[in-house]
């Protein structure tokens, strides 16, 4: 799949994927310093509202009172701490080795005693009884015995109710929660499940003991999903943010390249990269589009002396075949599509072979330098001249009269004459044989290469005659040559 991706899309999901990790790795570790941070503050309010107690409850676990516990003052005390739901205090006096065991109900709006056995109701009623029977039996009391006795009375029977509300409570109550085990070195756990927190403090006196407090921690999960939605607001807005940043970081890398790689799909010869801005850039990008620049402008470079020299020909310094073959049947194309009249002229220099045979390839050579330079020198301007064999040439030329061809031709024939160049022919120099035709306008239903033929053939026609000699002919509509004449050195017909 990853094969199918281009660069600006590997790019692109590849930070993209690297963006999203590190949003989610901030985003939990940021989580989880919150979440940390809030438990730790309401762990910590509630810790402080139930320390300052601790004095007054071990005091009384030391010395096994229950009455101060139990007063209504202290149950409103309790009730006055903010989400304490149960409180249950368990120590042994430090006087008596006596267990110690008091609970509070938030729900319930109860304090009661948890270790009431029935032999302590026994022994009150036993003990209320004694002092109502003493109550009713006076002897010679003073008054203010019978008031000590109605008060005695009227406490054991408070503290009856009290033990009986106890075993009441400690039998009725619904209590929901299970107490966990805390881990050595802290006070206290929070549950995930229950959404409260569990207390285990020690108490201060003697023989010990310990609170086991549950608090209300409902308030945290609220705000834990308060923190769920800010964190994924935050998260959202980072990923939009980093998404609009990864686009613009893998537009700005990758699109350059893009930009590159369609100049260099262009036609080399076509590509212009000197107005590229990615060569103004100061990065690995700016040196790869120099670099491509470098090697477009080398290529170029060689593109255009290939070009030369295939259109060239080497030995001559003329246009050689491949330029003959773009540009000739353009050139008469054109001439035609003009109107105009159109000269081909083709020439071949008489008994070459023999020449290179007896004085070598080397001045065979000079000698075709020589009759290409006489050649160019008798042409005009607008005439084109190519090479387009070893010996061969044509030269192709616009007219505005018929007369020039045979001006021109003359003019090439008795040019390469002049230049008497030694031979061991009969006449003694080397000479050019010349194959003339003019083309009408008329003559359209004609192709050049039809037209090509003709002039090629009118110059066998001169080389049958004897050589050095001129052989003209017109293409017509009707048929190719419709007068041919031949002419000798001397431009007579023969």
């Amino acid at each position: 799949m990853l094969q199918r991706l281009s660069i600006k899309q590997t790019l692109f999901l590849s930070h993209l994927l690297l963006v999203l990790i590190l949003i989610l790795g901030m985003s939990y570790s940021r989580y989880q310093t919150e979440w940390t941070t809030r438990v730790n503050f309401a762990a910590g309010t509630a810790e402080g509202a139930l320390v300052p107690m601790l004095h007054d409850i071990s005091l009384a676990v030391a010395g096994r009172s229950y009455s101060k516990l139990l007063m209504p003052q202290k149950k409103a005390q309790f009730h006055n701490i903010e989400k304490l739901l149960y409180l249950d205090i368990q120590g042994t006096s430090d006087y008596s080795n006596k267990d110690y065991g008091l609970r509070y109900h938030r729900s319930l709006n109860k304090v009661w005693r948890s270790n009431v056995t029935q032999q302590e109701i026994d022994a009150a009623k036993a003990k209320t009884q004694e002092l109502v029977h003493a109550k009713n039996h006076p002897s010679n009391q003073q008054k203010t015995r019978m008031q000590k006795l109605e008060f005695l009375i009227n406490k054991s029977t408070r503290d009856i109710n009290i033990l009986q509300d106890s075993v009441h409570l400690e039998e009725s109550a619904f209590i929901p929660w299970q107490f966990p085990t805390i881990p050595p070195g802290k006070d206290y756990v929070l549950s995930y499940s229950e959404h409260v927190f569990y207390f285990k403090l020690p108490l201060l006196n003697r023989n010990g003991g310990h609170v086991l407090a549950i608090f209300d921690a409902s308030h945290l999960f609220s705000l834990k999903k308060q923190i769920y939605d800010a964190l994924i607001a935050e998260a959202f807005v980072s990923l939009i943010i980093s998404l609009i940043l990864v686009y613009w970081v893998s537009h700005t890398l990758v699109e350059p390249l893009r930009h590159l790689a369609r100049q260099m799909g262009k036609d080399v010869e076509a590509i212009d990269m000197s107005q590229l801005k990615e060569l103004k850039r100061n990065d690995e990008i700016g040196v790869l589009a120099r670099g491509i620049n470098t090697l477009t402008l080398q290529t170029q470079s060689q593109m255009k002396l290939l070009r030369h020299e295939s259109a060239t020909d080497a030995l001559t310094g003329l246009p050689g075949r491949n330029s003959y073959a773009q540009q000739a049947e353009r050139f008469f194309n054109q001439t035609r599509a003009e109107n105009q009249l159109l000269g081909i002229i083709v020439c071949d220099i008489d008994n070459f072979k023999l020449y290179n045979d007896t004085f070598g390839h080397g001045r065979g050579d000079d000698v075709i330098k020589s009759i290409a330079d006489a050649m160019h020198d008798a042409m005009r301007s607008d005439d084109l001249c190519f090479r387009i064999g070893g010996e061969e040439f044509v030269a192709l030329l616009p007219l505005s009269d018929a007369k020039f061809l045979n001006i021109i031709a003359e003019r090439i024939r008795s040019s390469v004459e002049k230049l008497s160049i030694p031979h061991i022919t009969e006449n003694g120099i080397v000479t050019l044989s010349v194959g003339a035709l003019l083309v009408t306008p008329s003559a359209k239903k004609w192709t050049y290469s039809n037209a090509f033929d003709e002039a090629d053939a009118l110059l066998y026609k001169a080389k049958d005659k004897g050589r050095n000699r001129i052989a003209i002919g017109t293409l017509t509509p009707h048929k190719p040559c419709s007068t041919t004449k031949e002419e000798n050195r001397s431009s007579e017909t023969t």
